[in-house]
């Protein structure tokens, strides 16, 4: 169902963190069974360091005209995490894209698109060469999303999670 959605696309600003917060929570636990996420991860436990402090680091959300959160995505650089990921990412200068999450009643609309788009012209402009990210099964049309924006298998994990990443163009 189109629901013809008028919505803007801002940074987040302190003022909102609470809201962006509980607004990924709350699609998290519709989204992933029981056990299979963090309720609490580092980076929304300390959302302003990892997001507004870091120069090299964003958050982006899409609204509605009343203002409420509709989409989100993140900018953050990539913390090698993942040992097996080591040889393709170790000397790469690589961001995160994450936490693209879509309101249920507002999805297949292209807020995803947008807010993808927004996220790596950041990441361009940042410097990053290469964009790495994991998604997972449980995310309804979220392995196609990716591969139809170029990014590349890199490892499964697990049957429901797998790395992926892309080449990244400079634009300065």
């Amino acid at each position: 169902m189109t629901l013809n959605l008028s919505y803007t696309v801002a940074e987040v600003t302190p003022n909102r963190i609470a809201d962006v917060v509980a607004f990924v929570q709350r699609v998290m636990g519709q989204l992933y069974p029981e056990g299979k996420y963090y309720k609490n991860p580092y980076d929304l436990t300390n959302f302003a360091q990892v997001y507004l402090e870091a120069p090299n680091a964003n958050f982006y959300i899409a609204e509605d005209a009343e203002g409420r959160i509709i989409g989100t995505v993140a900018i953050r650089p990539y913390d090698h995490r993942f040992p097996m990921l080591q040889p393709q990412l170790e000397k790469a200068e690589a961001c995160e894209m994450t936490r693209l999450y879509i309101d249920e009643a507002c999805r297949r609309q292209g807020i995803g698109s947008v807010l993808y788009k927004r996220a790596e012209a950041f990441a361009s402009d940042a410097g990053y060469t290469t964009s790495y990210l994991h998604t997972s099964s449980y995310l309804p049309g979220g392995l196609s999303f990716w591969i139809s924006r170029h990014y590349q298998e890199l490892e499964w994990e697990t049957d429901e999670i797998v790395h992926m990443a892309k080449p990244l163009a400079r634009t300065t």
